[in-house]
């Protein structure tokens, strides 16, 4: 008897072997940060990573035999990448949103912000990117089959973080789904940074007008071309409401009593197993539930708060951008793709649960020797920029 594609035992078996990934780098001397504040939360983002690389393996095996890149029909599976994403939304709008609230008014360093997410978030991205074009190249013969004009247009559009669309690399048209296309995500994510000047003079902490302008501005890209669906955003709503609602002393007093782990579990299970789109209102709505618990300080029995759950959290950014690389190259460039579309679901949940040490081994290395490193240029970026100045609070 095989595994089914859609197989909660097989993606629990899955789940289950990325923690015992990050608990082995841990017995092997690799230390997370120190728990903070919001330390459920670095153990959950780590889990939603995974959880995206699980729902475009099963996204693969479909492509494999139509040739279509699709949802998978399975909600639960559906929701293992577009409930992930929707948690990740929530995830940036609480944090910076809680940053917000907690600073004085006129305090808020939005230069030293955008900075520390440009030096945050281009290394990895730079690598993914970089590994696709080599990708795209040998698909196309290693021939530029572009005119130089329309390859710079490639190219900026890719620096750009897809901001408009992830444009062709030489040509090739689907160049995204090399990296599962999930460079679709960091628009909004954008989107919501460049919105936070607005959003705190709306909490009456900022009053300067050259940022509220510059927020409002970006803002109203989201209606000049940047492609950006408003049902998406909704996430970023939850975050928020989440900021407020996590700060009442009698949340915080619920989420430690161990129902409140409960309660996080089933609207979870509720919402990924009867909801296929996480962008739904009501998707959204369950997910902020458990969210708003979970940023209170759940732990859900203490899984999102050990130290494997937490260093498998600092890996989350090179995970989401290395998956999709990894699939294409063990699928595409080393079985090849007749081959593994001859396989069984039983075959390819077999490599899917191969991959899984490699996935975490390679991305705590991303995480530790690009991604942390590119984190410590922002205070010597800041420091050249403005030698005569001090350092203000949000970073």
């Amino acid at each position: 008897m095989g595994v089914e594609l859609y197989s909660l035992p097989a993606a629990g078996l899955a789940f289950l072997l990325a923690w015992s990934a990050a608990w082995l780098l841990v017995r092997l001397g690799a230390t997370p940060l120190d728990a903070g504040r919001f330390a459920s939360i670095d153990g959950l983002r780590g889990f939603l990573a995974f959880a995206v690389f699980v729902h475009h393996s099963s996204v693969w095996f479909v492509y494999l035999r139509t040739g279509e890149w699709a949802a998978p029909t399975s909600a639960v599976f559906n929701q293992f990448g577009q409930g992930a994403v929707a948690i990740f939304f929530m995830i940036t709008a609480f944090l910076f949103t809680t940053k917000i609230l907690n600073a004085e008014r006129g305090q808020l360093d939005w230069v030293r912000l955008y900075v520390g997410r440009i030096t945050r978030l281009l290394p990895m991205y730079a690598v993914a990117v970089a590994v696709l074009w080599v990708m795209a190249w040998q698909l196309t013969g290693w021939t530029r089959q572009v005119p130089l004009s329309a390859l710079a247009g490639e190219a900026l559009g890719w620096a750009a973080f897809t901001i408009r669309g992830a444009p062709p690399v030489n040509g090739l048209t689907d160049a995204s789904q090399l990296m599962a296309s999930v460079t679709w995500t960091l628009p909004y994510e954008w989107w919501f940074y460049l919105s936070l000047p607005l959003i705190a003079w709306l909490l009456r902490r900022e009053s300067r007008f050259r940022w509220v302008g510059l927020a409002t501005i970006s803002v109203g890209l989201v209606h000049l071309g940047w492609l950006l669906e408003p049902l998406r955003l909704l996430p970023f709503l939850g975050g928020i409401v989440a900021a407020f609602t996590a700060r009442s002393a009698r949340v915080r007093l619920f989420a430690e009593h161990w129902a409140a782990s409960v309660v996080v579990i089933i609207t979870i299970a509720v919402t990924a197993t009867f909801l296929h789109s996480a962008f739904d209102p009501l998707a959204v709505g369950l997910y902020s539930i458990a969210f708003v618990l979970i940023a209170a300080g759940s732990s859900v029995f203490g899984l999102l708060t050990n130290t494997a759950s937490r260093l498998l959290g600092e890996t989350t950014y090179s995970v989401y951008l290395l998956h999709g690389l990894l699939l294409t190259l063990v699928l595409r460039f080393i079985i090849g793709l007749d081959v593994a579309a001859s396989w069984t679901t039983t075959q390819h949940w077999l490599l899917t649960l191969a991959l899984v040490f490699p996935l975490v081994g390679l991305s705590y290395l991303g995480f530790r020797w690009i991604e942390a490193p590119g984190q410590r240029l922002a205070p010597r970026l800041l420091a050249a920029m403005r030698p005569n100045r001090s350092q203000n609070a949000l970073a």
